[in-house]
This record gives structure tokens, C-alpha cells and sequence, in this order.
């Protein structure tokens, strides 16, 4: 076989297949501005490298969206991600900075599938690194540069264990027996591509078709009194009184009706509410920390506190659809963020689409007006279905806080769109906008 004839060890290789992403991966962005000097999202990719179905019989589909085990959840809801790298693509130099294996590194977890994972997968990194290789060849780069063990150790979350060996191995030893032109220049190992090129196995170009049907995305704005402090702290104290029975209600209607949602709850609630959301199988995202607009709007005081809260949520949904100047996609994508929901209107778009590295997702309505008084629910409803039915896209919103004005005809709502269309979570929906663009 052409991996053998190229110098692979036959327990090194398995079938696979990898995706070129044009965003950051985990983390990717800061250790694109602290490695590299980079502050452009643009520049940034990731590889994400996954096994062929013949080689995951064995195992349970479960097993590759175990949050605890796949800790970066980097799958985008496809079976069987075995390895990520981030990269920065700097005109014909490729810098490729954290290779990472959650489901081979962390599946100590589960003993009872360690011995097999570990046999399956031990060579996760030379297929990592070949496919490094093989980005460098399509992009025509001059050069490929690896951190050596000791800088990607020193750019390790302190809050880690961190293993000295398992470094050295992946970062020094694994890079030097697949690149063994790789030479030593300060922080960096350096290979000509030109000199790798023999020893790749040159992936062959497929084609993967993503889903194609009439997609609704529910948002519930889960704020309670919060979005009203400030305008109708009457309603804001009814809000916080009635919110919690609200979500209640929403939660056993789709849970009736097997549909999932995506939660946007703002993070001081979060802690409070997340487990009776995600017993629904359902999407959690932030509606910021507090709902309250920062002094500074430039500084990412929501974005900061959010991640005090939760680390790897994938999405944030603007509270009033207000876009602050924090909300950029370099602060986004530096605090982890994959996709971003608001108004249609602030974001100029009516479907999915991604920017940057930041995937816009638009609100084309809610229930503000339902609230406002300025529409009854019958027109309500007809406006939502008139724009679902002329769509191939529509997220919409509702609130906890008007739950009176909508829950009690929420069932007969949900099973009109699911008969509709697709009823997708923001995190699916993100996920096909990501790989629809991938190369």
C-alpha cells in the first residue's frame, strides 16, 4: 500500500478522511497572536481529521460526542473525529500549532474502551501530520513550522496536567521521524515542503453532500426579568416570577414533540437552568453574561465573564440584537465563540453564511411583538409561517419572559413547522455552514 511504500508503520495507518476548516480551532486564535504574531482571523485554519466508518464498528457512535471525553468538541456532529490541528497560514509559510487527539488522549476515561481506542488510533498523529503535509502541498507553501515541545508546552493552559514526555513525543519525535528534514530554528521545527513531498500520501478529493431541506432554527431567550431592569421593572419583577414555569412549559412541549431547541441563556443564569436544558438534548448558548451593555463597549466585559461560566459553548445570541463593539470576530473567535446570532437586519443577511471565521446565524423574528402589543398571536403566527414558507432558512425567537403570550399555543406551533421543515439546533445549523466551507 502507498502509506507502507511512503514509510508508514501499517499499525500506525487506519482510514481516514480530513477537512480542511477556514476558522480557528480551540484556542487557535490566542496562540495565533501569541505564537506566530498573528491577529488576523483570515489567516487562520483548522484540520480536523476523522476515521472511515469501516474502522468504527466497534465502537458506539455515543462515544465521539462524550463531552468529558471529547473535551473540544470538534466533531461538528459527524462520527469518529480522532485529531484537530490549528494553523495560520502566513503567505508560503504554514504554521500548524496545537495536535491535538481528545478521544485517544483523554479515553483513560473509559476504561472499558481504552485498550481498543489506544490499538486503533495510535497513529492519530502521523495522519495529523500528513495531513498537515497535504494542506501545505495544496496551498503551495514553502515551508511547514512545528513548535518545538518546549513552546507548546509553554503555551499550554496552566490548569492542565501537564506530561513533559507526551510533549516531546508529539511535538519532537513524531515530526522528526515524518519530517526527518525537520530542522531546529529557535522556537520552531522547519521543513521544506518540497522536501516532505515524496514521503505524503496525497489525499484524493471527495465530496461529502450536506443536508439540503427547509430548516427552522427556535431560539429561547432565557433572560427572565433581566432585559427589563432597565425599561419596566414592573415587568422585570412579573418576569422573574413567571420565567421558571415558562421554561417548564416549553421544555415538556418539545420534549412531547421530540424537537431540540437552542437555549440562549444568560450566563449568571446558567448554572441555574442548564441541566433540565440539556435532559432535552437541546443546544445551550450565551445571551451574554448579565444583558446589560457594557460602559466600555470596545472591551469584551461579556464575552470575558461569560467564559468564567462555561468554557466551550459554541454560541452567543446579542442580546436586543445590539452588535457592541466587543462583538468582533477577532474577540469572538479569541473567546472560542463559532457562531453568532442577531437580527437579520444588524447582520444584513436573511441565511446562514460565515465571516471570518465566525459563523452569522439571523434572527428574522420574535415575540417582542406579542409583548409590545402591536401584534395579536393569530397575525404573529401567520407573519412566522409566511417567512418559514418562502424561506429555505428561519430562526426565530421567543422569550421566557412573554411565555404568557405564546405557550398556549406552542404545541399546535411546533407540529406546524415540523411539518414544515426541519427543526434544527444553532449548533447544526453551524455546523453544515462550517463544513460547507471547508476545502
Amino acid at each position: 500500500m502507498e502509506a507502507r511504500a511512503k514509510g508508514y508503520k501499517l499499525r500506525h495507518f487506519f482510514p481516514h478522511r480530513f477537512y480542511y476548516l477556514p476558522k480557528c480551532g480551540p484556542d487557535g486564535f490566542t496562540l495565533a497572536a501569541r505564537m506566530c504574531g498573528w491577529t488576523d482571523t483570515s489567516a487562520c485554519w483548522e484540520i480536523v481529521l476523522y476515521a472511515d466508518r469501516a474502522v468504527l464498528e466497534e465502537f458506539p457512535d455515543e462515544l465521539f460526542f462524550d463531552d468529558d471525553l471529547v473535551w473540544h468538541q470538534q466533531h461538528f456532529g459527524r462520527v469518529g473525529h480522532i485529531a484537530s490541528a490549528d494553523l495560520v497560514l502566513d503567505g508560503t509559510s504554514l504554521y500548524a500549532m496545537a495536535h491535538v487527539s481528545d478521544i485517544v488522549q483523554r479515553i483513560g476515561r473509559r476504561p472499558r474502551y481504552r485498550t481498543r481506542i489506544e490499538k486503533r488510533f495510535r497513529g492519530w498523529h502521523h495522519m495529523l501530520l500528513n495531513s498537515i503535509a497535504n494542506f501545505a502541498l495544496d496551498f503551495g507553501v514553502s515551508r511547514i513550522l512545528s513548535p518545538l515541545s518546549s513552546q507548546a508546552l509553554l503555551n499550554t493552559d496552566r490548569q492542565r496536567r501537564v506530561q513533559p514526555d507526551l510533549f516531546e513525543r508529539i511535538y519532537d519525535r513524531d515530526v522528526r521521524i515524518r519530517f526527518p528534514s525537520a530542522r531546529a530554528d529557535g522556537r520552531w521545527w522547519v521543513v521544506d515542503a518540497d522536501a516532505v513531498a515524496p514521503s505524503t500520501v496525497v489525499a484524493d478529493l471527495g465530496e461529502e453532500p450536506l443536508p439540503m431541506d427547509k430548516v427552522v432554527c427556535i431560539f429561547h431567550d432565557t433572560e427572565r426579568g433581566l432585559g427589563h431592569v432597565d425599561v419596566d421593572a414592573a415587568f422585570a419583577a412579573a418576569a422573574e416570577r413567571a420565567a421558571p414555569a415558562n421554561l417548564d412549559a416549553m421544555l415538556a412541549v418539545e420534549h412531547a414533540a421530540n424537537v431540540r431547541a437552542t437555549y440562549d441563556v444568560v450566563g449568571m443564569l446558567l448554572n441555574e437552568v442548564r441541566s433540565q436544558i440539556e435532559a432535552g438534548g437541546h443546544c445551550i448558548a450565551f445571551h451574554s453574561y448579565d444583558h446589560v451593555s457594557p460602559a466600555s463597549p470596545d472591551v469584551p466585559v461579556q464575552l470575558n465573564a461569560c467564559r468564567t461560566v462555561d468554557y466551550r459553548l459554541k454560541g452567543y445570541r446579542v442580546p436586543r440584537s445590539q452588535l457592541t463593539a466587543e462583538l468582533t470576530e477577532a474577540q469572538l473567535c479569541t473567546h472560542n465563540f463559532e457562531w453568532l446570532a442577531s437580527s437579520a437586519s444588524s447582520l444584513g443577511i436573511t441565511a446562514p453564511a460565515m465571516s471570518r471565521g465566525i459563523v452569522k446565524i439571523p434572527i428574522a423574528f420574535d415575540d417582542f411583538p406579542l409583548h409590545a402589543g402591536s401584534m395579536g398571536y393569530d397575525e404573529w403566527e401567520r407573519r412566522l409561517l409566511d417567512i418559514v414558507r418562502t424561506r429555505p432558512f428561519t430562526a426565530f425567537g421567543l422569550h421566557d419572559c412573554y411565555g404568557d403570550r405564546w405557550l398556549p399555543r406552542y404545541p399546535r406551533l411546533v407540529a406546524q413547522l415540523r411539518r414544515m421543515a426541519a427543526l434544527k439546533t444553532a449548533d447544526e445549523v453551524a455546523f453544515n455552514v462550517i463544513l460547507s466551507n471547508a476545502r
